[in-house]
């Protein structure tokens, strides 16, 4: 336990210095896909809590955390995990064509992927991904009432691309019971809730009222190669104590 302690402690140090030059213009799509039954993974969410916290990075990199589910039966049901996420993983999977999924495994812009917890390939896949010309347009509006987040899409696909919503929560806390991690307290951060693709316009999302810090990312995704092309991200504010 303190070995795993100790790492996630060495990674946000780690990441405090991912980013010592000024990024390219092009926003950023880092998925990771983890789990909090995954002893390994604890390192990569440490540098997704740091990247989504940076306010030099806000807008530029949008992480996106995806729960597998496979872990589930060793011990500890992740309670963000869905076989949804898993699907996804496995389309990166044959897309960019690997042996296998595994976690932590981080895909940036759907089209590089690596270990997660790599601070340094990290920095680099992200630096050069901010260097590509983005393709098409997008941007996103967001507000909540209640139990509804309110979405404005304004977007430009290039044919052949999807426009994705992910609808995400940072600093969720979670004692972990069971499994490699047990015993462990992890808050994390861009856990995505909902995905769905969508047209440009208006969408209301049904959210839970114990949701508090949530945004809403919306990214141009190739159909045939996954590879992102472009994206936006707002965040919701807070709602007040006794909101309906």
């Amino acid at each position: 336990m303190r070995a795993l302690l100790l790492s996630a402690a060495a990674a946000l140090i780690l990441a405090a210095t991912m980013f010592h030059k000024p990024l390219g213009p092009a926003p950023v799509v880092v998925e990771l896909f983890t789990s909090q039954g995954c002893s390994s993974c604890p390192p990569a969410e440490a540098l997704f809590r740091e990247m989504a916290h940076d306010p030099s990075l806000r807008g530029k990199v949008i992480p996106l955390a995806f729960h597998v589910d496979y872990w589930d039966r060793l011990g500890w049901r992740d309670p963000f995990s869905s076989a949804d996420w898993t699907r996804r993983q496995q389309f990166y999977t044959r897309a960019l064509r690997l042996d296998g999924a595994y976690t932590p495994q981080a895909v940036v812009n759907g089209s590089r992927q690596l270990v997660g917890s790599s601070s340094t390939g990290l920095r680099a896949a992200i630096d050069e991904a901010s260097r590509q010309s983005a393709a098409g347009s997008v941007r996103i509006d967001a507000s909540r009432n209640g139990a509804t987040v309110t979405a404005t899409i304004h977007a430009n696909a290039p044919p052949g691309t999807d426009i994705m919503l992910a609808l995400f929560e940072n600093d969720v806390t979670t004692h972990i019971g069971g499994g490699e991690n047990s015993g462990l307290t992890d808050t994390e951060d861009a856990i995505v809730r909902r995905l769905l693709r969508v047209d440009p316009g208006t969408v209301t999302l049904p959210v839970d009222r114990s949701w508090k810090h949530l945004g809403v990312a919306v990214f141009l995704q190739d159909h045939a190669t996954l590879a992102i092309r472009n994206a936006a991200v707002a965040y919701v504010e807070t709602p007040p104590a006794g909101s309906r």
